[in-house]
């Protein structure tokens, strides 16, 4: 056997290699406060970062302490996986996990509801974003994903080159959402952190004196190109997201042009749109699409065949307008301030347009006007519109038949939560025409204490314009237009009525004038606006306002109506006496939005992990049998003696390969017992070493020694014990190791005989 002397001249591998794994966890740590640095900006306070820094460390932190325990590399990020998922149970489980920790069916569901209201708050929100609970879901989710997809690539595959696809993966977000863009020195600090996880990897894998002149050099160079390309070379300039908070209003450039609206109610302070004038006694609804297109999630332009728009052409005939019904021709000159949109602002229905600069086009079915490669922005234009003037009596006559091109707006989506229908039927029981169910659920919504707020829906986690936030809405009773107007549009489809929701302005105020010359009206960003507009055979589409404290409701709504009332008009202004008119938020609203419906991904989803789940259960024996192996084979090479490890790992083996091994059996019987079993292999030979070592250590003087073969001998006897068991046993010992269990425990082992 060695002398201790030797001891001094075997390197200590298993020494060097944990100093590596701590070497490289710290680089990735950096890399991660470097990455959270480039994040700053995005959510409002500091906790989201100590969410995201702390978590992204405990994991990585984790997969250092299990290498340096022996755990196999590739075995660690099953184990951070498990790790993640008990974080998220604890942290967004709301009580539904077992002990905790361990998510459920009922887990995943809800980190998918975490996850749609965090899509949808992400195209709700400007930047800074308020912490929502959906955020932190993110940022906690994300810093497990980074620390694992780190952890996996520098540590366990051995290719840290690759966690720029992880860097950079991040890196994306910034540089979308922030108004600036991405900032240099995030980048530069980024580039840094990556240089030093590569230079700590190659010297986790050479022992040599390091040499870190030449690297410091080349990384040098290289952050400093980066800090000049991103702020200098063209294409690379800071751009980011438009931000919402200044500069001109955009409508109508994304698939959401509703949420493009409620953005621009809640700028810190009002922007000129628009101005205009009009022979119109009053001041008029400024329209600017029809959203006639609902998908569960969004309203939306049905896109379609138009015709090219040509100074002073007829546009038209208005669909479905009765001859019977009074019309009042009227013309309106508008000039565009800040305001950006590829739907051009006029009062509806437009039947002519002079004065545009670029190409435009207009929609036969809704008279809707859009740019081709043309905005509004510097425009000034003239349009001729009419004002229909039906009368109660001729809406009370109309409906009853839906023409085959308004049928596609009776659309819903499967699955629509139960309380619209409900609520509908509910505000419409004593209403017999459709006349009279669209009078009843516009006022359903002025006479039961729903009050007008920008600030409630945010607050709370409902903002939009989909089902289930609509849904919300209607038990909260607190939204501003966009909820009003959709709620609205969505409860007439369930009735039977083809609606759409209108998106535009407000008539704006006014700068006095006389009764035939009403002077100049301005509108503003706090003129925008969104109302419903439902559809009467022979009568057309007719507008209603059920929004509380904006606008204005229509005369042929309200009772003893006048024939010759108007259609939608306002004398309201937009500064402050719209806002007058407001009702106060309500106090002590809490809680979040709680969705009923299910995705059609959720199912699929929630079978993952479950599937998941049940894997990684199935899998702890298996993983701890084997770290209580890599454990007594580092014990046998960095400590003294231990000769009685080997027969424990010895009596272990045998067991989960089906033997019997009871503790009252002399180790010369057993050591018998598996040389017959192993006979003409190394092992053979080697079992019997290990046999004089523990009877050396038991019988002999004690002296200190080091049993320097020990682990060799014992893993040549595993491997052999293994190897004449049969690929079937040695799966059997991997999944079902009985050695966890206590010696004296009853199972179906059974003697194996020399033979």
């Amino acid at each position: 056997m060695a002398t201790e002397s030797l001891a001094l001249a075997v390197p200590r591998v298993g020494a060097r290699r944990r100093v590596g794994y701590w070497r490289l966890t710290g680089a990735m740590i950096l890399q991660v406060l470097a990455l959270s640095y480039a994040l700053v900006g995005l959510i409002q306070g500091f906790g989201w970062w100590f969410a995201l820094v702390g978590t992204a460390a405990l994991v990585l932190v984790t997969g250092a302490g299990l290498r340096s325990l022996g755990v196999p590399r590739g075995v660690v990020p099953v184990l951070l996986l498990a790790e993640s998922a008990a974080i998220m149970t604890a942290a967004f489980g709301r009580g539904t996990g077992l002990l905790g920790l361990i998510p459920t069916p009922a887990t995943v569901a809800g980190w998918g509801q975490y996850l749609q209201q965090a899509m949808l708050s992400i195209y709700q929100q400007g930047t800074p974003a308020e912490a929502l609970p959906e955020f932190l879901f993110l940022v906690v989710g994300g810093g497990c994903l980074l620390a694992l997809m780190l952890d996996t690539l520098a540590v366990a595959v051995r290719t840290p080159a690759f966690t720029a696809l992880a860097v950079g993966a991040v890196l994306v977000v910034p540089g979308a959402l922030l108004g600036d863009g991405l900032d240099p020195f995030a980048l530069a600090a980024s580039a840094a952190a990556y240089l030093w996880l590569l230079r700590s990897d190659v010297r986790t894998r050479r022992s040599a004196t390091p040499r870190p002149g030449a690297a410091l050099s080349v990384g040098a160079s290289a952050i400093a190109v980066a800090v000049v390309l991103a702020g200098t070379a063209p294409g690379f300039e800071q751009g980011g997201a438009t931000s919402f908070t200044a500069g001109g209003i955009s409508i109508g450039g994304t698939v959401t042009p509703l949420v493009d609206l409620g953005k621009d109610l809640r700028r810190p302070a009002a922007v000129r749109a628009l101005t205009y004038t009009t022979s119109a006694a009053n001041g008029q609804y400024l329209k600017l699409a029809s959203l006639d297109q609902f998908t569960g999630s969004v309203w939306k332009h049905r896109e379609r065949d138009t015709n090219r728009l040509t100074d002073g052409a007829t546009i038209g005939p208005v669909a479905g307008l009765s001859k019977t019904v009074k019309t009042t021709k009227i013309s309106t000159t508008i000039e565009i301030d800040q305001m950006t949109s590829r739907w051009l602002p006029a009062p509806a229905p437009v039947q002519s347009v002079k004065g545009l600069n670029g190409t435009w086009s207009w929609d036969p079915d809704d008279l809707t006007i859009g740019g081709i490669n043309s905005t509004t922005q510097g425009q000034k234009y003239t349009a001729t519109s009419l004002v229909l003037q039906p009368t109660a009596d001729q809406l009370k006559a109309a409906g009853g038949i839906v023409p085959q091109e308004a049928q596609r707006d009776l659309f819903l989506p499967p699955r629509m939560p139960p309380i619209i229908e409900q609520t509908a039927l509910e505000a419409t029981k004593d209403a017999v025409t459709e006349y009279d169910k669209a009078v009843a659920l516009q006022d359903y919504f002025r006479d039961n204490g729903f009050v007008y707020s920008t600030q409630t829906p945010l607050k709370q986690g409902f903002d939009g314009d989909g089902a289930r936030v609509i849904a919300r809405f209607l038990e909260v009773k607190s939204g501003y237009c966009v909820h009003y107007a959709s709620a609205m549009a969505l409860m007439a489809r369930t009735l039977g009525i083809p609606s759409r929701v209108a998106e535009g302005y407000l008539p704006g105020a006014t700068s006095g004038g006389t009764a035939t010359n009403p002077g100049q009206y301005t509108v503003t960003s706090d003129d925008l606006h969104a109302w419903p507009e439902l559809y009467f055979a022979g009568v057309g589409w007719v507008p209603f306002e059920p929004t509380v404290g904006r606008g204005s409701v229509p005369d042929y709504t309200r009772p003893q109506t006048d024939p010759a009332a108007p259609a939608p008009t306002s004398t309201s202004t937009s500064g402050a006496a719209p806002k007058a008119l407001v009702p106060t938020d309500p106090a002590n609203q809490t809680g979040s939005a709680s969705f009923t419906a299910q995705s059609s991904a959720q199912p699929l989803a929630t079978g993952i992990g479950v599937g998941i789940l049940v894997i990684a259960v199935l899998l702890i024996p298996a993983v701890w049998r084997r770290l209580r192996r890599r454990r007594r084979l580092r014990e046998l090479n960095d400590e003294w003696g231990g000769a009685t490890l080997v027969w424990d790992e010895l009596r272990d083996t045998v067991r989960d390969l089906g033997w019997s091994a009871p503790p009252t059996e002399t180790p010369r019987v057993f050591a018998g017992r598996i040389a017959v079993a192993v006979a003409g292999t190394p092992g053979e030979d080697a079992v019997k070493r290990l046999l004089a070592e523990l009877e050396r250590d038991a019988y002999g003087p004690p002296t200190r020694r080091w049993a320097g073969g020990l682990a060799d001998d014992l893993t040549a006897v595993v491997s052999a014990l293994e190897a004449q068991a049969g690929a079937a046993l040695r799966t059997k010992a991997l999944l079902i190791p009985v050695s966890l269990l206590p010696a004296g425990w009853p199972s179906a082992a059974r003697p194996r005989s020399a033979a």
